[in-house]
């Protein structure tokens, strides 16, 4: 390869890796990988867990992407309307909607959504089919997220779903067993977060652009301080449902450790701040501190399972 050719591909896959948000999409293959630890009480088998990680983080990329593809247009004219923008954001890791920007061309997106959706698809059916079928529907959820950006803030009810939905996919593909208890909390708990640690907060450093272009949100349609007590309330619920798990499952103290420590240390302490300056700069350190939660949680897990009980 030239140096010329080299020297253009490596642009070209930082803007790729930056329209599936990858920083953002890596991070979140801890969710379905919890799911199937909490399923199985144990590991999974080393070529199961392999394809099982490989299929989560092509979907994770796939989707991301797929939010950004969805939503072009309202991108393109958010540029026009754009802040200056400093604070460091996990989401815009590597490059901010290179799509919008023309960094990606439209035909150059679409084949990289569906290179990678289809290998996540033929992963996720090889596991299982039910694996499948969630994953077919936390990305119907996600277009139909994109499509509500105008018409309701309470769209974050399918973020949440959304993610739930994609983190119940890992149980499915290790185990045909549903055990409805650990079933729900386990969705509740994924949803909780996603949308008191990511969704509404997100929303607070794009008020001004939002207005403008008629996105309809919690923090623009209800006041900051709303949403700041809102996002409280689904933390509190996040917290809730991790500390409910061991209740219902085979659990131990190092679990309960690590989920008590990661939910006030990524998501009470910062909402507590939040509640008390809801600025954007104040919801943006939240919503990268609450990124990392579900790694931290997945930590705990694995430990737990090496301790003896």
């Amino acid at each position: 390869m030239s140096t010329s050719s080299s020297g253009s591909l490596i642009p070209r896959l930082r803007a790729l890796l930056g329209f599936s948000r990858v920083v953002q999409a890596t991070l979140s293959v801890a969710q379905p990988f919890v799911a199937a630890l909490v399923a199985l009480h144990g590991f999974p088998s080393p070529d199961r867990l392999l394809l099982g990680l490989s299929a989560a983080w092509a979907g994770f990329l796939a989707v991301f992407a797929l939010n950004d593809l969805m939503d072009v247009e309202l991108d393109r004219a958010r540029f026009a309307h754009l802040r200056g923008y400093e604070a460091f954001d996990v989401d815009s890791a590597m490059m901010r909607h290179p799509l919008a920007q023309r960094q990606v061309s439209f035909p150059l997106g679409l084949a990289w959504i569906g290179g990678l959706g289809c290998y996540a698809l033929v992963a996720a059916y090889l596991l299982s089919p039910t694996a499948a079928a969630l994953f077919l529907l936390a990305a119907l959820l996600e277009v139909l997220y994109c499509k509500l950006a105008r018409v309701t803030p309470a769209k974050y009810l399918m973020s949440g779903a959304m993610v739930g939905v994609g983190a119940l996919a890992g149980w499915v593909a290790m185990t045909p067993e549903i055990r409805a208890a650990e079933f729900g909390l386990l969705f509740l708990w994924m949803s909780a977060w996603e949308i008191g640690g990511r969704n509404i907060v997100n929303d607070f450093s794009d008020v001004e652009e939002d207005a403008c272009l008629g996105i309809k949100t919690v923090p623009l349609l209800h006041g900051p301080r709303a949403a700041a007590r809102l996002t409280f309330a689904w933390l509190v619920a996040t917290n809730l449902a991790a500390l409910a798990l061991p209740l219902v499952s085979s659990l131990g103290p190092v679990y309960l450790v690590g989920a008590v420590g990661g939910g006030l240390y990524l998501l009470l302490l910062p909402g507590l701040r939040l509640l008390r300056s809801p600025t954007p700069p104040v919801a943006l350190a939240l919503f990268n501190r609450a990124s990392f939660y579900p790694p931290v949680v997945l930590l705990a897990l694995i430990a737990d399972l090496f301790v003896p009980v």
